[in-house]
């Protein structure tokens, strides 16, 4: 089994849903669900929910306890900065669950500075994967990029937080990203030439994703394409992106395919009113893609 390292943000995610179309301005009415979040975070729990055992160092504030109880139930194991209170998220749905307004408040992910990241040293060398999100500092990035010479795996979270990456894309093994992720870094808002000119940069795997209209996987010159309409309604698409890279990361270490992998991970979680689908298992998981066309 590989050994896989995740590095990046946790937050506690507010997840608020409108039962009705959303009007701006206004009260609108809807529930408010707290759980736990994060792009690394989920990334590690959905690795760990099927059975990769990954190590997951983080920043977490005194009020993680319920957090750290369940990592160590999945087998997930942590190594953490303490700070008074963890970042935060909240992400705002409309009724029919799209995504219409997020907020996020991650200054204490500021506090993993290479100085906390050279005490897990030997665990970071000794990964055989290292798997990061964009919410670890620029004097973070550069202390990891520069300093280990190791497959990193990258999200890249949003448009302007992508830029942090542009530095070491020739450093980076495998991306996932979308179209606006994508034109940041290439500025090119078409899919194919975004591919292209990424792989042109050293990097072996990029996984694009387009949304509703599906995914592209690029690598080896190769293109990729899938594309699965979703069954039933979204409950909620916070999650969903870091669901379909954690689907394709553990279908490219168990020599699966990575597209179809990640898409059913993917709509599982987009009709889980958390952040990540709770019930998967690697059983479950091959299942569907046997019975997935």
């Amino acid at each position: 089994m590989k050994k896989v390292v995740v590095i990046g943000g946790t937050n506690i995610d507010l997840l608020a849903h409108s039962y009705t179309p959303i009007i701006l301005n206004d009260s609108n009415p809807g529930f408010i669900k707290k759980t736990w979040g994060g792009v690394a975070r989920n990334i590690a729990e959905n690795l760990a929910r099927l059975d990769l055992n990954p190590s997951f160092i983080t920043v977490l504030g005194k009020d993680a306890n319920e957090f750290i109880s369940m990592a160590k139930s999945i087998n997930l194991s942590l190594k953490y900065l303490s700070v008074p209170l963890t970042s935060s998220y909240i992400a705002i749905h409309d009724s029919d669950g799209e995504l219409k307004l997020s907020l996020s408040a991650m200054d204490s992910m500021n506090k993993m500075t290479p100085t906390f990241l050279i005490k897990h040293f030997d665990l970071i060398n000794s990964a055989d994967l290292v798997i990061l999100d964009a919410n670890i500092s620029d004097e973070s990035l550069k202390y990891l990029f520069e300093t280990f010479d190791k497959q990193f795996y990258v999200d890249v979270i949003s448009s302007v937080k992508a830029l942090k990456f542009l530095p070491y894309l020739s450093k980076i093994d495998t991306i996932k990203l979308n179209l606006q992720e994508g034109y940041a870094l290439t500025t090119s808002n078409d899919p194919l030439k975004i591919g292209d000119l990424l792989l042109s940069l050293g990097i072996k795997n990029i996984f694009l994703t387009l949304g509703s209209q599906g995914a592209y996987h690029f690598h080896d010159k190769q293109i990729g394409y899938y594309k699965k309409e979703l069954e039933g309604k979204i409950e909620n698409d916070t999650g969903a992106g870091d669901a379909f890279f954690s689907g394709a990361i553990y279908a490219l270490i168990s020599g699966l395919d990575p597209l179809k992998t990640g898409t059913l991970l993917a709509h599982l979680t987009l009709h889980s009113k958390d952040s990540v689908y709770k019930n998967i298992n690697v059983n479950h998981l091959i299942e569907m893609i046997k019975e997935t066309l």
